[in-house]
């Protein structure tokens, strides 16, 4: 685990892990229910998707004082190599404003960058919602193209190009 600042992790501090149990993918699941089914009324048979399951998707866990309090996963195409697209980033209204998202958002651009670069460099789209257009602008995502609804929620769609020598 390693804490949202690249350091080791202290109390209270949020760490990001890859998700690699049935508990863990649970906990992610826990987490995009309340936010997004609870919270923003995206119907669950839209939530949760095949992709959840699929080989080539990465999910990545947040946790602060021990409880998982945020999530995001990483998808990918073989027929689409040095590209990936991050969604379902979640974070608990709890722990909204302590660094979890961003967090989030880099261990999956490391994931992306170290797993699926193409000659150093990695695409990486993502579908955001308005109201977070500019928390992802603030990492660094260019945000272009017609608002769009998503599960009765309006998104844009968003990039950034990775590089290894950035």
């Amino acid at each position: 685990m390693i804490a949202a600042d690249g350091a080791e992790p202290g109390a209270g501090e949020v760490v990001v892990e890859r998700v690699v149990t049935p508990e863990q993918l649970e906990q992610a699941f826990a987490v995009r229910l309340a936010v997004f089914v609870d919270e923003q009324g995206v119907p669950l048979e839209e939530e949760l998707d095949d992709a959840d399951h699929a080989p080539t998707t990465t999910h990545v866990v947040a946790r602060r004082g021990g409880d998982v309090v945020g999530t995001a996963r990483l998808l990918t195409d073989p027929a689409h190599p040095g590209e990936v697209h991050v969604g379902r980033v979640a974070v608990a209204a709890s722990a909204r404003g302590t660094g979890a998202g961003a967090a989030l958002m880099r261990a999956l651009e490391d994931v992306a960058l170290a797993e699926h670069a193409r000659d150093g460099r990695v695409r990486v789209l993502l579908s955001a919602q308005v109201q977070a257009v500019g928390f992802y602008e603030r990492l660094g995502y260019t945000v272009d193209g017609p608002v769009y609804l998503d599960a009765g929620i309006d998104h844009r769609d968003a990039a950034k190009v990775l590089s290894r020598d950035t």
